[in-house]
């Protein structure tokens, strides 16, 4: 009977014990202690705020001191440059007032009788001659334009008033030779003949004779003798034409081009024919030439 109630008995123990514990008084806080708490929690916001106030100003400080210093160098480097500006302005009125002096001193006019003559074009140890050249004939001393013609077998000379004559056993021609077309001006030459030149008219398929002399003669620096066939070529631009027995050997020519090489200098030591016009108004004045 004993064992049948002992469970009973021992949930009774069980729920009584559970009673007693719930029953137990909780510890209580006094308010001192409360306001202590408290303290010590305001305490501790309020360091930790003035910690984070402090970082704040230290920052602001020393991005200040940054701005102030940067401020500074800015007032420098701007010192810097308005002296450079100064010296460029200064600089640069120097500059203009030496290109006036300059430009204000006289000029001193080249001498070019000291300079050198220019060196004759040649190719290949020939003459380069364009279509057109001056040339100097000695026999008067005077220089004529030329025309250069590669389709011409000889060269020739306009003459007027040929007369032939004879000098110390040998035949010798004079004639008059006029420089360009209607010119006023016209030189009395003399030259030995070389020889007779039997001319085919292609008009009339006759046989025209005309002399032909030797000619001492300059082109640029070039100086050579030269056989010319007289005709009256004086209704023809240049009055001398240059044909390829003169050409050959001694030239090559560039038909693009004019008077390549420098007109040639008369001779200072002889005298300069006179055109004849001036000669019969003023006989003496070929002496006087």
């Amino acid at each position: 009977m004993l064992n049948n109630k002992l469970p009973l008995i021992i949930l009774l123990s069980s729920l009584l014990t559970t009673a007693c514990v719930q029953n137990q008084t909780r510890p209580t806080v006094s308010n001192e202690q409360l306001k202590s708490a408290l303290s010590d929690s305001e305490s501790r916001i309020e360091t930790q705020l003035r910690q984070q106030c402090q970082k704040v100003i230290d920052n602001q400080n020393k991005h200040q001191a940054g701005l102030q210093s940067f401020s500074k160098e800015q007032q420098v480097t701007r010192k810097q440059l308005d002296a450079l500006n100064d010296q460029v302005a200064e600089l640069s009125e120097k500059l203009d007032q030496r290109a006036v002096a300059q430009a204000t001193q006289t000029v001193q006019p080249i001498d070019t009788n000291s300079c050198p003559p220019p060196a004759p074009m040649t190719l290949n140890d020939k003459l380069v001659l364009g279509q057109t050249e001056w040339l100097w004939i000695e026999a008067v001393n005077r220089v004529f334009p030329a025309r250069v013609d590669t389709g011409a077998t000889t060269s020739s000379l306009t003459a007027q008033d040929i007369v032939t004559l004879e000098r110390d056993g040998q035949k010798w021609a004079r004639f008059t030779i006029v420089p360009e077309e209607g010119s006023d001006n016209s030189y009395e030459v003399e030259a030995p003949i070389a020889r007779i030149a039997n001319i085919r008219q292609s008009s009339t398929n006759e046989i025209d004779k005309r002399p032909v002399v030797r000619l001492t003669i300059r082109i640029g620096n070039m100086t050579d003798t030269a056989e010319f066939t007289l005709t009256d070529r004086s209704h023809m631009t240049y009055p001398i034409l240059l044909g390829r027995e003169f050409l050959k050997d001694i030239a090559v020519v560039d038909v693009a081009q004019k008077n390549i090489q420098p007109k040639p200098e008369l001779l200072k030591d002889r005298a300069s024919a006179i055109p004849k016009k001036a000669a019969q108004a003023n006989p003496k004045a070929s002496d006087e030439e």
